[in-house]
């Protein structure tokens, strides 16, 4: 019998009753790129899957490719619905314990951008794009341009992070030297060290959007 209450008790609450992990022993996510200023990993979580119980020691950025609706749950907490449109940028303050379900029929991808410090400079000059996050830390401007568009020159006076939210290829024309063709795919992603100055133009045949995050 009691075997049997076993078999009937759902997944999940098995699931949620495991210990919580750090963040790099949590299977979803994928550190792809380190230095002293960000983590960056890479996240998927399958439809119908979930991540385990972790921890977020470090503030984080999160760039979503795809929309989606999930359940997310802080650890002794209930669990929220969280929807999520293709390209939204979030900001989550440390420290935070949590769990993430998808219950939908379609992947959740996302880039979580760990910000390990910030250098205090002053802020870019403007790119003309919409500024969809801002705080003491970061800024982050999305970046859409039809095929031939280009954007104002601007500077990045800080380290940042580039991160592509549709595929595309850009023309990207410093203060000094050649322009530079990238071919992005959708979750590509470039960090700059900062001190840059430079015009974006689409030079392909499809819209592309960029998400530019500056360190502050």
């Amino acid at each position: 019998m009691r075997a049997l209450l076993a078999l009937v008790i759902p997944f999940g609450a098995l699931f949620a009753q495991r210990p919580a992990v750090t963040l790099d022993h949590e299977p979803k996510h994928h550190l792809v790129f380190a230095n002293e200023w960000v983590h960056v990993l890479d996240v998927v979580v399958p439809a119908g899957d979930s991540t385990l119980y972790h921890v977020h020691s470090n503030d984080y950025v999160y760039v979503t490719f795809g929309a989606v609706a999930l359940e997310a749950q802080a650890l002794g907490s209930a669990a929220t619905d969280l929807s999520l449109a293709n390209g939204e940028v979030r900001f989550t303050k440390a420290t935070i314990t949590h769990r993430v379900v998808n219950p939908s029929a379609t992947p959740f991808h996302n880039l979580t951008i760990e910000v390990l410090k910030t250098p205090g400079v002053r802020d870019s000059t403007p790119s003309g794009a919409a500024v969809v996050l801002e705080n003491d830390r970061v800024r982050a401007e999305r970046v859409v341009l039809e095929p031939g568009q280009s954007t104002v020159r601007h500077d990045h006076r800080g380290p940042g992070l580039d991160v592509a939210v549709s595929p595309g290829l850009m023309s990207v024309a410093n203060a000094d030297g050649e322009p530079e063709r990238i071919a992005y795919k959708a979750g590509d992603f470039r960090w700059h060290d900062g001190g840059r100055t430079h015009t974006l133009t689409n030079i392909g045949s499809t819209r592309i959007e960029i998400v530019e995050i500056d360190w502050k």
